[in-house]
């Protein structure tokens, strides 16, 4: 029986998969695939590696081309070249020769006669076309259709003389959508709520839905889509592709922060962020105008990649590789094509060229180095440097801080007022020493009150008064320095460059850790008064150190080519004194500012300063001494210092003071050590780097100067100039990949395989759509629905196509056994997270808790052992964190979490588009005999005795927990006589039930007091945690 054909929606899809048996071969269904596999290689559109100047990927190439008179005559396939070598049997003319190990089937042979006889007509790549939506085809069984996903697939099993199978059970329904969008299974509460609102038994219907059915069960679907844990199921597939992870990755491997772009990715899915948005700010959120601080984390996706720390290692030989990382990973995330093919040289089966690789590779050149050489100069490790955001405190890291501040300004407090005490006293000690030391002067700190930089960096005032410049590394910067001060009748300034740990070998410049000087141009003052500033004249200068043809003198010179500079005394503290040309009053109300400027480049910029002044008008110099010299001195030739160590030493001998002071030492010390935590983000040059096209790959063999541009095959990016241009290009309506290489990665997530099976390759060597429309379909409902990811997943979920049962019969094997029809839904073993999450779920351990720090579960003592330094260590948590979910697990490259691995998780050093589906003995032994996992099956027992509501009641609530279903009378009579023979067992060995339940590796407490109950049932709970239904999704 023929098909009715929608005859308009043909002519606008050249490609479509439906033909008459009479019609020619399609050439992108049929004679691509096998020019794509067996002839581009050597006659594609790389021209560097084309024999015979043959090309075969265009109609111009084969019919004109190549050293042959006719490779191809249109409606001759007797005459044409290619044909006759395609058929020959002499070794030294057949077409693929036999060193290319490839060989054509009788079938392609006249595939491709009948092509040329059609008129061998050439088409687009499907994938290169813009998807334009079809109209639903009209079907035999409209009453299956839900939404035209239906209509789309029924068509095409019509055709094969099949239909949708029954609706699978609602229960199962329940399970299968909760697994799906949520990662976990539902609870017997929400069974009991789906089956009142359904308004019937948990039970299949063959013959379709009520109303009531249909209601509840999208009510259930808007529910799960609504839920928190949404973001973190489906987060894990993203991350895969990000190839998110909390480590460096290489030998070295260490942890860096990360964590903050992982949180990130949960909040934005939950959140239903435009997938335009999400996408955006990811590859550019540092780019947007006055970019928020979400949005800096946000472009951690690009900053997951690998980094090599290693000895030897080229900085910008690491930088290049981690920018072909990033172009390679944009173009299999957004446009599902093996850009990376043209890294080397020019796409061998697809039409892109190196040109078209490295001027992509351009938009994400202009990011900093992030290794330097050691700042330990014993090591030959290289140091990773970010670049690092600063996070908000936490809520807990804010209540310290507070609780910090609080006790040191009351112990502040308490020691002035003991200082005041002792001043007489002091004062006596002091007459009776020299007399005329009673009034030497002191240096007096300025309150910070604003700070503004140009450069972009961040800043933090300390407990120490200083401030500490964080965040971007700016090539030269311009500070103003807002302050206040009760010091009146001011004579001179004083300006300290400080150490810090934070600053690259201890600062007290921030650009480089073995050279960490810092240039000061001009430092300039002015005093605040009614809203005007008054320049302040700055007499002399002097430091305590000046580097050559640098001396402090040039900061205060007026000349933009001077200034003071420290090297070579790099990590040590510094300071320079200002004296004015006169006093200056500082009456109420006025404010002092500061301007310095740093112009030399290479971030020589200082990163912890403080300032001070000083009303000094007998001006005594500062010259170091011993208490017993000092007091020999007369008054005015007693500097600050000296005042100073007098202090100390007289204070040193009252006992009143000394404990509160080291007690407030202790306080300031604790409070600059709460810093807050940082996120590696993207950060772009000012100036931005030529890009060139590099010789094979070689960052040492740069070639011809490209500019930032997109592929040529595909329409032209409105403006070339930076990530954010590239981003917005990708999700423009016109990008004939971007949502279509997004719905049907969805589409694998719920049905094991895509409409597209090659889910990462989209190009002439993919596979080709199973159900064109459909895809396009779906791409064009994905777009116009504003990029709204939870509407696409909402209808795939309502269509009838995902509802099914996924019972299969041996019609069904036979006819299609990769089940890319979709007469059945698929059924397919758990992802490594969702196996540990369904089991947490089921036993009742599982936290909610959202968000934060990697969490460290047991895993096996020693895993993370290595050579080098900073080796990180695993700290197994025993809290609650110990039983989040697996999204939330620390992910080191060189020892991913053990029992994800076992169960096919990647390292992802490389972006991942499709995990691997294995089936090992070793996966069984987990699940057996992971301590992780043999805790959660005691848990588990522990929940269905304390949960029954009787012993009659114990098995049937443990299928509900584990299956979402009751049990069968057949399994209730199994699991009774597994019972029986446990608990004999138990009775007459109790050390055994003790040895079984006192694993020293348990953290969990159970609540049921019967050991030989509880040992029972923990043959049970294990039973059930393996059973293949519990491990599946189906």
């Amino acid at each position: 029986m023929r098909v009715k054909v929608n005859i308009p929606c043909l002519l606008l899809l050249p490609w479509t998969i439906f033909k008459a048996a009479a019609d020619a071969p399609d050439f992108n269904r049929d004679i691509r695939p096998i020019l794509s596999e067996n002839c581009f290689h050597c006659h594609g559109p790389d021209k560097e590696a084309r024999e015979g100047s043959l090309r075969l990927d265009t109609f111009k190439g084969a019919t004109e081309g190549g050293e042959f008179a006719d490779p191809i005559i249109p409606g001759k396939p007797e005459e044409s070249e290619v044909i006759t070598r395609i058929r020959s049997t002499d070794p030294d003319e057949i077409m693929p020769p036999p060193d290319s190990k490839r060989s054509l089937t009788g079938k392609q042979k006249k595939l491709l006669h009948d092509w040329v006889a059609s008129g061998a007509k050439y088409e687009e790549h499907w994938a290169w076309v813009s998807p334009v939506r079809a109209p639903a085809p009209i079907v035999k069984t409209d009453h299956r259709i839900s939404n035209p996903i239906d209509a789309f697939l029924l068509r095409r099993l019509e055709r094969e003389g099949l239909n949708f199978s029954d609706r699978a059970s609602q229960a199962n329904l329940l399970r299968r959508l909760s697994l799906d969008l949520i990662g976990i299974p539902p609870s017997p509460d929400d069974l009991a709520r789906f089956a009142k609102a359904s308004g019937s038994a948990l039970q299949g219907s063959p013959n379709g839905i009520t109303e009531s059915e249909a209601a509840a069960y999208e009510a259930e679907v808007d529910r799960l889509l609504a839920s928190p844990r949404f973001g973190e199921r489906w987060a894990r597939p993203w991350l895969d592709l990000a190839r998110y992870a909390d480590s460096n990755g290489f030998q070295a491997d260490q942890i860096r922060p990360s964590w903050a772009y992982r949180d990130w990715v949960i909040d934005a899915l939950n959140a239903n962020m435009p997938y335009d948005q999400f996408t955006i700010e990811q590859l550019a959120g540092d780019l947007l105008p006055k970019a928020d601080i979400r949005q800096k984390i946000a472009t951690g996706f690009h900053r997951t990649v690998t980094c090599n720390v290693e000895a030897g290692v080229s900085p910008e030989g690491n930088r290049v590789n981690q920018v072909i990382d990033r172009v390679n990973t944009t173009a299999t995330v957004w446009l599902g094509i093996t850009l990376e093919c043209a890294q080397c040289h020019d796409h061998k089966f697809d039409p892109f060229t190196m040109k078209d690789y490295y001027s992509l590779f351009a938009f994400f050149n202009n990011t900093p180095l992030e290794v330097q050489l050691p700042s330990n100069k014993n090591d030959v490790s290289h140091d990773f440097v970010g670049p690092y955001l600063d996070l908000p405190l936490t809520p807990g890291q804010q209540a310290k801080v507070e609780n910090l501040d609080r006790e040191i300004a009351t112990l502040t407090s308490k020691r002035e007022k003991l200082n005041q005490e002792s001043e007489s006293a002091f004062a006596d000690w002091e007459k009776t020493a020299v007399a005329s030391l009673a009034n030497q002067p002191e240096w007096q700190q300025l309150k910070v009150t604003k700070f503004k930089a140009s450069g972009g960096e961040d800043h933090q005032i300390l407990a120490n008064g200083s401030v500490l410049l964080t965040g971007k590394v700016p090539d030269t910067t311009s500070s103003t320095i807002e302050v206040e001060s009760d010091l009146r009748n001011i004579t001179g300034f004083k300006l300290e460059a400080l150490t810090h740990p934070d600053l690259p070998g201890q600062g007290p410049g921030r650009g480089d850790a073995l050279r960490s000087n810092f240039v000061l141009h001009e430092l300039k003052a002015a005093l605040r008064k009614d809203g005007k500033d008054h320049p302040i004249s700055l007499r002399s200068a002097s430091a305590d150190f000046s580097q050559t043809n640098w001396n402090v003198t040039g900061a205060i010179d007026g000349m933009p080519k001077t200034g003071w500079a420290i090297s070579p005394q790099f990590g040590k503290p510094h300071w320079a004194t200002f004296d004015l040309a006169r006093p200056i009053a500082n009456p109420n109300g006025a404010a002092l500012v500061f301007r310095l400027e740093q112009n030399f480049g290479q971030g020589r910029v200082i990163g912890n300063l403080r300032l001070s002044a000083i009303s000094d008008p007998s001006g005594a110099g500062s010259l170091p001494g011993e208490i017993a010299s000092i007091l020999k001195k007369p008054n005015a030739k007693r500097n600050p210092k000296q005042r100073n160590k007098l202090k100390a030493h007289f204070l040193k001998s009252n006992p009143k003071l000394v404990k509160p002071e080291a007690e407030l030492a202790r306080l300031k010390k604790e409070r600059t050590s709460l810093k807050a935590d940082q996120t590696l983000v993207m950060v772009e040059l000012e100036n931005p780097r030529k890009t060139h096209i590099l010789k094979r790959g070689n960052f040492l063999a740069p070639d011809a100067e490209v500019q930032p541009a997109t592929p040529a095959l595909f329409p032209d990016v409105d403006k070339s100039t930076n990530r954010f241009d590239l981003a917005k290009w990708l999700v423009r309506r016109d990008n004939p990949l971007t949502a279509r290489v997004a719905v049907n990665r969805w589409w694998a997530e719920f049905f094991g395989s895509g409409i597209v099976t090659t889910l990462e390759d989209f190009g002439t060597q993919s596979e080709p759509p199973t159900h064109p429309e459909l895809l396009d379909w779906l791409a064009v409902e994905f777009m116009e629905s504003g990029w709204d990811m939870k509407h696409v997943l909402k209808t795939i979920v309502l269509s009838q196509a995902y509802q099914q049962s996924s019972r299969f019969t041996p019609e069904l094997l036979e006819k299609d056994p990769r089940n890319l029809l979709h007469a059945r839904a698929p059924r397919f073993r758990m992802d490594a997270e969702r196996l540990r999450d369904n089991s947490l779920a089921i036993s009742g351990l599982l936290s909610t808790k959202m968000h934060g720090k990697p969490i460290m579960p047991y895993q096996p003592p020693g895993l993370w052992r290595q050579t080098g330094r900073n080796e990180p260590k695993w700290e197994e948590q025993k809290d609650e964190n110990r039983w989040r979910r697996g999204i939330y697990i620390v992910y080191r490259r060189a020892a991913p979490y053990p029992s994800m691995v076992n169960f096919d998780a990647p390292d992802r050093g490389t972006c991942t588009v499709r995990r691997p589906r294995t089936n090992t003995p070793s996966q069984a032994l987990t699940m057996l005999n992971d301590p992780a996992y043999v805790e959660m099956a005691l848990a588990f027992a522990d929940r269905i005795l304390t949960e029954s509501e009787s012993p009659e009641g114990r098995a049937d609530h443990a299928f509900r927990l584990a299956l979402a279903r009751p049990a069968t009378a057949r399994e209730l009579l199994v699991v009774g006589e597994l019972i029986q023979n446990r608990e004999t067992h138990y009775q007459k060995n109790k050390e055994a039930a003790e040895a079984l339940l006192r694993n020293p590796k348990f953290v969990y407490k159970p609540k049921h007091k019967n050991r030989i109950e509880l040992a029972t049932w923990f043959n049970i709970a294990t039973t059930l945690l393996n059973l293949d239904e519990t491990v599946t999704r189906n």
